[in-house]
């Protein structure tokens, strides 16, 4: 439903957060609905170059010509390095420890394909990056079990939930993904904020890279705010506000810095964790970030990062990916930059989904990525319109976050953010995926989740598949019926 109505409120402090795309250029795409797009700020030199988009890591990803040589930790040992994990299903492991001399030297065995260093992208923004005030509003007491996810304190403000018609889905008696399970990549969830308390299966959630504030906090725990955000868009415990799948598992792979800088390395580990040992039925991925395929280590990576997300596929999982902040037209990146050799991962990685995002008048948002080769679906990111509260989406914030951490309680226990982005799109649709395949009881393959979602979506714009919209604006309601 799209109306907002007058709520009872009491005291509960929500942080207002706005991210803002950065835009400049001499073309300027129009969306279907007119209304203006910024231009891409990927600009022709930082497409020329890896330092505009890269941050070289530490380890190094091992991609083998066939399984894996019985004497490869002896022979990285002997290179002076340490085996981390090993993914025999895809031919890859992730070593640490090796100079640019001894990976060449790995290399250069017969029995390795490639030893490229990982690659951190700058995928989700950093807390010195973003405008911050904020307001004091209310919630009411914690919601019971079997709740009306329409009850939530703050669920007027949340038009993404009632545009994409999620509340007429759970009025329908669509309320419950029990036993579905999402695996969310990010910088990790919050354990300790009452919307997300219990969620969380910590037994199989992975820390792959360092948490600041752990301990006290779990090394899965979000240390930055973005994991948090994108988490509660799936589920909560409907206080102050609802996900669109409610009573779905969560589980946390923190692949990403505080910084916002995210290890290929670590989503290639994360994807192969959570499809197996995690039974996640869902992956959400809110990352984005372009990789140069021609230039060293470019292709293997991307190579291996297919192999997984198709891996994941096989197993039943669905990959969901955010399009990217870029405002860029993926189809034509060869006429409008003068390259062609960029890819987008993991958006355009494998046979996952990639989402674009909309605002509060349906319209593709002003920073998103679009290509009609790449987006399966649009969803609700955000707009910013001078008003947050009607045009940037709404979730819980994380106290174990730099915000909260960091900035003196600025994002307390009981607090949410006002977000735009792809990030904030994608999660529309994983949780969308956890709803449909509640009933199942998580048994349907992602090729009849990706179809379900893609046949109910609402066909805005040009009739058919769009470079906008994919398939159309997701639609809750229609999906689960």
């Amino acid at each position: 439903m799209r109306s907002h109505a007058d709520c009872g409120l009491t005291a509960l402090t929500l942080v207002l957060v706005v991210a803002f795309a950065a835009s400049c250029a001499d073309q300027v795409p129009v969306s279907p609905q007119g209304v203006d797009v910024p231009a891409p700020s990927f600009s022709k030199k930082a497409a020329s170059g890896q330092e505009a988009e890269w941050e070289f890591l530490d380890d190094h990803v091992v991609i083998f010509k066939g399984r894996r040589p019985a004497d490869f930790a002896d022979r990285i040992a002997a290179l002076g390095g340490t085996v981390l994990r090993v993914h025999p299903e895809i031919h890859a492991a992730v070593v640490t420890g090796l100079t640019d001399d001894g990976a060449a030297q790995l290399a250069a065995d017969a029995d390795i394909s490639a030893v490229p260093r990982d690659i951190g992208v700058k995928m989700i923004p950093n807390a010195d990056d973003i405008d911050a005030t904020f307001k004091t509003l209310a919630a009411g007491a914690p919601a019971p079990a079997g709740h009306d996810p329409t009850t939530a304190s703050f669920f007027p403000f949340q038009w993404d939930m009632q545009i994409i018609d999620a509340d007429d889905a759970w009025n329908a008696g669509y309320n419950d993904a029990t036993g579905v399970r999402v695996a969310i990549l990010d910088s990790g969830i919050d354990p300790t904020h009452p919307d997300m308390a219990g969620l969380i299966d910590a037994g199989v959630s992975v820390g792959w890279v360092p948490n600041l504030f752990s301990p006290p906090f779990p090394p899965w725990a979000d240390d930055q705010f973005h994991g948090t955000h994108v988490s509660g868009t799936v589920v909560t415990n409907g206080i102050g506000t609802s996900g669109v799948a409610p009573h779905a598992t969560l589980i946390a792979h923190k692949v990403c810095f505080s910084t916002g800088s995210c290890s290929i390395g670590a989503i290639i580990s994360a994807i192969m964790h959570a499809s197996t040992v995690g039974g996640a039925d869902v992956i959400n991925m809110s990352l984005s970030g372009f990789l140069n395929i021609p230039s060293p280590g470019g292709g293997q990576l991307s190579a291996a990062l297919n192999r997984a997300v198709n891996f994941a596929n096989s197993r039943g999982t669905l990959v969901v990916s955010a399009a990217g902040n870029d405002a860029i037209d993926l189809d034509h990146m060869e006429r409008d930059f003068g390259v062609n050799a960029f890819l987008l991962t993991p958006c355009e990685s494998g046979n996952g989904m990639c989402i674009s995002a909309t605002g509060p008048t349906d319209a593709l948002a002003s920073y998103s990525n679009f290509g009609r080769s790449a987006i399966n679906v649009a969803a609700p990111g955000g707009d910013f319109n001078g008003d947050a509260f009607a045009s940037t989406v709404l979730s819980p914030c994380s106290n174990s976050g730099v915000l909260g951490v960091l900035q003196g309680g600025s994002c307390g226990p009981t607090s949410y953010l006002f977000l735009q982005g792809t990030s904030m799109a994608t999660p529309h649709v994983a949780g969308l995926a956890a709803l449909i395949d509640g009933p199942s009881g998580g048994s349907l393959s992602a090729g009849q989740l990706r179809a379900r979602i893609q046949n109910g979506a609402d066909d805005l714009g040009r009739k058919g598949a769009d470079q906008f919209y994919g398939r159309g604006r997701i639609n809750v309601f229609n999906s689960v019926q």
